[in-house]
């Protein structure tokens, strides 16, 4: 049952955008016409000289006075894999694959990127970087020398070297710290450790882990073929390290594309702390910034009548003039205001007046009936107790007024 459908999703793509102008496709791992998308999405860049080697079909070996090009098998797989972590983070598939290197099996983002994005997060200040000469050290790894054929594994040499152990910290300061104010006679005390300065001003820095050059040998990073620590560009290196370093200890959402979505920004509410520690959230104010203009014109004009005076308010014996005029009878009015609240439902203060106005048993019932759309928990459960309490109330005048009425039998 598979093949008949693939062949039919296949001859769909293959009548190119006729097909698609009549159901647009959307690359999904999970779904086949999203994975052929994928899939010749993928042969597109693998086809391309604008990526990297690892991203690439064809690369060309070169070696002496020949050149070869060599098939890349494993090219269409790791352009699904850029695809797949372009929409994780939301970014295009040009940029992952421009900006992150597939080293043994994972795709890991360049010092280069992961400061662009910290800097461009505004969690912190922009990220500054200390370099300290720690003096002259004998460090000690291991050089891959040969193959071993019997064993089928490399021979390594234990090198040695001496080499000044620098010690590089990239550091930054969070979103809304003030930069101190800094003399003259400071700057002079702490040459060139500006991290140091910070750190005796008592200032929150918020550091990375320290790179060292002792760290730089014994991890292998100098002794590699072609290592950028042996030349002059090892002072970038270490504050590209060091960078990465700091991503992905303090910032390893933002490094992996992970921050807040534009819908957990909008369901960000304001807190206020209370005396006691504990934390309130104004439901009230929550309830009215949600509310549309309408919903908030029908509240304004039911609050307006909830406070005037009682002399201004209708009673059952005297109905207002729009009700004479209608021939509506007043008890109508209950089930009139209830409808005009519909558009939003009223606060906890509003529906207590309501409750304790009811001149009788309909009015009651019409304002207990606002009871349901009071979203504060706690509020309805107060409202439920005092509508139970007029209820009871208003049972016990019917029983009286019924047992002082002539037995006419």
């Amino acid at each position: 049952m598979n093949a008949p459908t693939q062949s039919r999703t296949l001859a769909d793509v293959a009548q190119g955008p006729q097909a698609m102008v009549a159901s647009d496709v959307a690359v999904d791992m999970f779904t086949e016409r999203g994975f052929v998308l994928a899939n010749r999405i993928a042969k597109a860049y693998a086809s391309s000289d604008a990526v990297p080697a690892q991203f690439r079909a064809h690369n060309l070996k070169k070696g002496g006075n020949d050149e070869q090009w060599i098939e890349n098998p494993s090219a269409i797989g790791n352009c699904l894999v850029a695809i797949e972590v372009a929409r994780a983070v939301r970014m295009s598939i040009t940029a992952v694959m421009q900006n992150a290197d597939m080293i043994e099996g994972k795709l890991r983002w360049s010092g280069k990127f992961v400061i662009a994005a910290i800097n461009a997060s505004g969690r912190f200040t922009p990220l500054r970087f200390q370099a300290i000469n720690r003096g002259r050290i004998n460090a000690t790894y291991k050089e891959k020398t040969g193959w071993d054929k019997e064993a089928k594994r490399p021979i390594f040499t234990e090198r040695q070297v001496d080499v000044d152990d620098i010690e590089c910290i990239a550091w930054a300061l969070p979103k809304g710290i003030p930069e101190p104010h800094l003399t003259p006679e400071m700057l002079r005390q702490y040459p060139n450790r500006l991290l140091d300065l910070y750190r005796s001003l008592g200032m929150p820095v918020v550091e990375s882990a320290p790179v060292t050059m002792k760290m730089v040998v014994e991890e292998g990073w100098y002794g590699k073929a072609g290592s950028k620590w042996q030349t002059e560009l090892r002072a970038l290196m270490f504050q590209y390290r060091a960078g990465s370093f700091f991503g992905n200890i303090h910032a390893p959402d933002i490094v992996m594309g992970m921050g807040r979505s534009s819908e957990e920004e909008v369901d960000i509410i304001d807190v206020t702390k209370q005396p006691d520690g504990s934390y309130a959230v104004d439901v009230e104010s929550l309830r009215r910034e949600s509310m549309s203009p309408a919903a908030h014109r029908a509240e304004q004009a039911a609050a307006d009548q909830a406070t005037q005076p009682a002399t201004q308010q209708p009673t059952e014996e005297q109905p207002t003039q729009q009700q004479a005029d209608a021939g509506t009878p007043s008890a109508a009015a209950p089930a009139a205001a209830a409808g005009a609240e519909s558009s939003g439902p009223l606060s906890e203060s509003q529906i207590t007046a309501r409750l304790n106005a009811a001149n009788n048993s309909d009015e009651l019932t019409a304002a207990i009936a606002l009871i349901a759309d009071v979203p504060d928990p706690d509020a309805e459960e107060r409202l439920s107790a005092l509508a139970t309490t007029l209820r009871q109330k208003f049972d016990r005048a019917g029983r009286r007024t019924r047992s002082a009425a002539p037995n006419v039998e």
